[in-house]
């Protein structure tokens, strides 16, 4: 390549082998980052720490400058950010999962991660009652500041998103798919919303890594591992909501059952969950008191990993925060402002992301958040 890549393309190149997350965990506990995992591959023995030959090939043939420029393109052009296990701010209650994905790959504002999530999943071919039914749902529970986290697919999945948006509050999408591709293509519309409402959209897939059937069910273990608790609003009884559940259980989570027509198959899983003993509701309210957050501001609305504790920040961070100072900017103004190369601002754009000091926002623009401007004080001033 003309220049040196940014340290997001390490990520996708290590995501590209579709190594198992235990796999991938222990090499960056190994390794601390892609980037040096990369470099072990070019100097280190044929076989390196479990990575299975299929997977080792892979990584070997992406090792070219034409592979390394389609997925920098592909990170620039979508605004694509990465993060991984060994990163500071990686997601505590993705730790707690059995299987927590070694990579994340994102678009938009990570601060939805740290606020009071529940996960609502159903069927994608939905029946009109249960569409209805998730997004009235949603609407309420977003107006009481949570927010909720789906698999943006069709039906369920895109009702629950929209209401959540209608209700004011951040919906998070963790799709199964790299995030330059929108699968539904239908919900384009919806992606963009998202962003737009200053949401998340979230993948352990690489740029350019399309929809794969078996992606799905195994995507669903992110979604409940970020939750505070699962909604199940309509499933049949073979199903990906069904794994869902499974998933949510394995990790502790409270499940949530919509009851809906008894008489009618898109309800048949519905009904065996409570049978089997989920816990029954009708109302956003009644899911808000069972997990005693109904008569509880302190906890309705309020970003649970934030702090107000003073940060320090690095020479690179306060060339941004200078840059950034006067408004919103585009990447490359804040290039040219700050007098950074573009990798190593793409890394302190996602650094400060993380630390929710600022947000991204369509149209590849960048400003400070308003809620956090305070603890950065300009020394000239």
């Amino acid at each position: 390549m003309a220049t040196e890549p940014s340290a997001f393309v390490y990520h996708a190149w290590l995501a590209s082998a579709a190594l198992p997350p235990g796999t991938v965990n222990g090499l960056l506990k190994k390794y601390g980052t892609p980037e040096n995992v990369w470099n072990a591959v070019i100097s280190g023995p044929s076989i390196i720490d479990g990575i299975h030959a299929a997977g080792l090939k892979t990584l070997k043939q992406n090792m070219t400058d034409e592979w390394l420029e389609t997925v920098e393109r592909l990170l620039f052009q979508h605004q694509i950010g990465a993060f991984t296990i060994t990163d500071q701010d990686y997601p505590s209650m993705l730790l707690q999962m059995e299987e927590p994905p070694a990579i994340l790959f994102y678009q938009g504002n990570l601060q939805c991660m740290r606020q009071k999530n529940l996960a609502m999943v159903g069927s994608r071919a939905a029946s009109y009652d249960g569409q209805k039914a998730a997004g009235k749902i949603a609407r309420n529970l977003s107006r009481k500041g949570i927010g909720i986290i789906s698999g943006m697919a069709g039906g369920i999945d895109t009702a629950s998103h929209t209401g959540c948006i209608e209700g004011g509050s951040r919906t998070i999408a963790v799709t199964g798919c790299g995030l330059d591709i929108v699968y539904p293509s239908a919900n384009l519309r919806l992606r963009d919303r998202i962003l737009e409402n200053r949401g998340l959209l979230l993948s352990e897939y690489a740029p350019g890594e399309k929809p794969v059937g078996w992606h799905f069910p195994f995507r669903n273990r992110i979604i409940t591992g970020l939750s505070q608790a699962l909604i199940v609003i309509e499933a049949k009884i073979r199903s990906g909501t069904m794994t869902s559940v499974q998933h949510a259980l394995n990790q502790g989570k409270d499940v949530f059952v919509y009851p809906g027509d008894p008489t009618s198959p898109y309800f048949e899983g519905n009904h065996r969950l409570l049978r089997e003993g989920a816990v029954y509701f009708t109302t956003a309210e009644d899911i808000l008191e069972d997990l005693g957050w109904l008569d509880n501001p302190g906890i309705i609305g309020q970003n649970s990993g934030c702090s107000g504790r003073t940060q320090t920040f690095t020479p690179e961070e306060e060339a941004v925060f200078s840059a950034l100072k006067p408004g919103r900017l585009g990447f490359e103004q804040i290039a040219d402002r700050s007098e950074l190369s573009p990798a190593a601002l793409m890394s302190t754009l996602t650094i400060l992301q993380i630390k929710g000091m600022i947000e991204a926002l369509p149209g590849k623009q960048y400003q400070l958040k308003d809620s956090d401007s305070q603890h950065y004080s300009d020394p000239e001033e």
